[in-house]
């Protein structure tokens, strides 16, 4: 069970969480709807993970499973590059030496939990899950302090997601808002959570998810099935069946000024015919360099 950890300033890490398996978008082509292009030779999955870049998540975690992960992997490789570090970097010599890499890791749903929990919302906490429990295996300096999610099917300005930064890394929740409207009313806005956030969402999912009946007296396991349309409720839960309960209380809550839904055609039609897709474009290839990091102990 993930447990709270004691928040250190020095070593704050930000784990960065992309849910892609399970999505809530209507397109249905046989293709991944994150692929859906925002901006010329620019996907809905590249965006997430810019998102990630410019708030200085220490690594990023990719919720997709292995039918899925070796094109997006082809399009990111195992890292991109902070935002602020390649900012620092022009204005010194060697700038190289200087940026600093964000490791992106893919995880795919267990195949246990496949058809049954997999909802959306279960693709975040499970990339949470499998997040603390690979750094806790390194070191407890490296447990994720929080976990920020970036939605592929939520397009804002990424400008103003960077001057955001600072704020996101606090000990309180941090909700992205439009129109007073986040997460919990089912949006695929930006978020932070903490192990007891998690929790909560976990057992929502975990008690909704049942197929028999509890056991009868004498019985040691369960033999009758529930009705068709009771068993594997959360199968079918939606974000704000997940996170509508979470608490707001001293939270910090960010206005948008502007904010498109992808999960829906309509959502993407008013993305394409505004303004605002001008502000949407591919970073330049420092950011997404597509190589592969070296493994422990390797040498270049």
């Amino acid at each position: 069970m993930m447990q709270e950890v004691q928040q250190n300033s020095n070593s704050y890490h930000l784990a960065g969480i992309v849910p892609v398996a399970g999505s809530e978008a209507e397109f249905g082509f046989e293709w991944p709807d994150c692929f859906i292009p925002v901006a010329p030779n620019f996907n809905a999955v590249e965006a997430a993970v810019l998102e990630c870049a410019h708030l200085g998540c220490e690594t990023i975690w990719i919720v997709c499973n292995d039918d899925v992960s070796p094109l997006i992997k082809y399009r990111l490789g195992d890292h991109v590059h902070d935002i602020n570090s390649l900012q620092r970097g022009s204005f010194i010599r060697f700038s190289s030496e200087k940026y600093l890499s964000i490791p992106i890791y893919y995880v795919p749903i267990h195949p246990k939990h496949r058809d049954k929990i997999d909802c959306y919302a279960w693709s975040i906490l499970h990339g949470a899950n499998v997040a603390y429990w690979l750094c806790r295996r390194l070191s407890r300096w490296m447990i994720p302090d929080r976990y920020y999610v970036s939605f592929p099917f939520g397009i804002y300005d990424p400008h103003r997601v960077q001057m955001s930064r600072s704020r996101i890394r606090k000990e309180k929740a941090f909700y992205f808002s439009f129109n007073g409207d986040t997460v919990r009313d089912g949006l695929p806005l930006g978020f932070t959570f903490d192990a007891s956030e998690w929790r909560r969402a976990r057992n929502i999912i975990k008690s909704n998810s049942k197929t028999y009946y509890p056991p009868q007296a004498g019985e040691k396991m369960p033999s009758r099935l529930l009705p068709k349309e009771e068993r594997n409720v959360s199968r079918n839960y939606k974000l704000k069946n997940v996170f509508g309960g979470a608490s707001t209380e001293n939270a910090t809550l960010e206005e948008l000024e502007w904010f498109y839904d992808l999960t829906t055609w309509d959502g993407y039609c008013k993305l394409l015919t505004s303004d605002h897709r001008r502000q949407i474009e591919r970073p330049s290839k420092l950011v997404f360099s597509g190589g592969s990091l070296n493994k422990l102990g390797e040498k270049e």
